[in-house]
């Protein structure tokens, strides 16, 4: 018998032992919002990809989830975050296409942020963070110059957490409590590659296609 690994199984620190993921796994509850696509069974993979996009974000580090087209990375990023107390988090889901500008998404960032003191600026809603998700990184158009407009801002913005104020005094500004989560499909097949420097910031996971043990 092999040996237990970090992946098949997490640690219980109340036991102080290794445990198997499926003796975590919830019972199946259909969505409040009665949608076909909000559908999630929860699997041994769900839980272990949510339990770790809501470890990450509690120490604040970006989080990112490739996979192919089915691989239910959407659905098991907002499974999660209804695992998030509401009154400490809100949530902004943008959506990038061969459409998205640099200027669209600054725009929608802009909307939902107020300043809080000389320079910094954060969510409206006082005493909660934001977590900025992204779904489809790889969209958005590759310019002249090989690059994407959108996610060279994005990069900007997670390196930084900060954005140049567009127009008049190009006022540099500290964008506090947000977070970033985004997902795409891995590169290649019609799919765009991302700048590498951008995917250096996120912790990366590979949503793989469900095994035919979990879809029984």
């Amino acid at each position: 018998m092999l040996p237990p690994n970090l992946f098949d199984n997490y640690f219980d620190i109340k036991s102080l032992s290794l445990d198997a993921w499926e003796k975590k796994v919830p019972e199946y509850e259909a969505p409040a919002d009665k949608k076909f696509a909000s559908i999630l069974v929860p699997t041994v993979d769900t839980t272990r990809y949510s339990w770790l996009l809501n470890a990450l974000l509690m120490t604040k580090k970006p989080v990112m989830f490739c996979g192919d087209s089915g691989t239910a990375k959407t659905v098991t990023v907002f499974s999660a975050f209804r695992q998030l107390d509401t009154d400490k988090y809100m949530f902004l889901n943008v959506n990038f296409s061969s459409r998205t500008t640099s200027k669209n998404f600054q725009d929608i960032i802009e909307e939902n942020i107020d300043k809080r003191s000389l320079k910094a600026y954060g969510p409206k809603s006082a005493g909660k963070k934001m977590v900025l998700f992204i779904d489809d990184l790889n969209m958005p158009v590759i310019d002249k110059y090989g690059t994407q407009a959108p996610n060279a801002l994005l990069k900007f913005l997670v390196e930084r957490n900060q954005l140049y104020q567009r127009g008049g005094d190009l006022e540099l500004r500290d964008i506090v409590d947000v977070q970033y989560v985004s997902c795409m499909s891995p590169p290649g097949g019609g799919n765009n590659k991302v700048d590498p420097r951008l995917m250096s910031l996120y912790c990366t996971f590979n949503i793989t296609t469900p095994s035919q043990k979990a879809t029984q």
